[in-house]
């Protein structure tokens, strides 16, 4: 029997407690590179997104511009104040230990999630993974400085399904032999196309999509 090749994870809310983004957003506002009123306006935004009311190309085309023209360096430190200051402690352990012990058998990790790379790299430093194992929504440069936009498509449900297909074909990867573990029924494309999905303290339209087809349900909150 063929092992598995590689595990693909979810971040927001299956590795991390709390949405990466929205923490990266209150270190620019205590940076003073958003206004303070925008806050009121970002849970409003997510919760629209969480439950399919807001899409996520929307999501980031009101976000993204009002931190345009800040330098790619200046976005490296506040997702690196953002992680050391709010989501570090926010990591499940159960994920942790569950990471560890997929690279222990040889099994190749790899971040897959709509937030952006630079948001999510510190995470990934953490868990002792590279920046080629990450998959996530690409800032947009020029000269080093950000233009408000995004390379592509933000790495999210169906799209995010076809980057991973495209991924582990380049990986040399035969899908039926990798694992997904998510917490959200947006995932569900691509925790149908996996061998072995996982649905890791599933919302409540996933929790009973997995018990329907008898998928793992696991929890890492302990």
């Amino acid at each position: 029997m063929r092992r598995e090749q590689i595990a693909f994870f979810d971040v927001d809310h299956t590795i991390s407690r709390h949405a990466t983004a929205l923490w990266f957003i209150l270190a620019c506002m205590k940076r003073r590179l958003i206004s303070w009123g925008y806050i009121l306006l970002v849970p409003f935004l997510y919760v629209l997104y969480r439950f399919f009311k807001l899409g996520i190309e929307t999501l980031y085309r009101k976000s993204l511009p009002r931190i345009a023209g800040i330098s790619r360096q200046a976005i490296q430190s506040m997702a690196k104040e953002a992680f050391d200051t709010y989501l570090e402690s926010g990591i499940y352990p159960g994920a942790v230990r569950e990471i560890r012990t997929l690279k222990s058998q040889g099994i190749r990790v790899i971040l897959a999630t709509s937030s952006p790379f630079e948001v999510v790299y510190p995470l990934a430093q953490y868990l002792d993974l590279s920046a080629a194992d990450v998959v996530a929504t690409q800032f947009a440069f020029e000269n080093g400085v950000f233009t408000g936009k995004i390379v592509g498509s933000p790495v999210y449900s169906r799209t995010k399904c076809s980057i991973i297909r495209d991924f582990a074909q380049r990986s040399g990867a035969d899908l039926q032999y990798c694992s997904f573990y998510s917490d959200s029924v947006h995932d569900l494309p691509l925790l149908e196309l996996v061998g072995r999905p996982v649905a890791v303290h599933p919302d409540t339209r996933l929790r009973h999509i997995a018990r329907r087809r008898g998928w793992q349900i696991k929890d890492f909150s302990e």
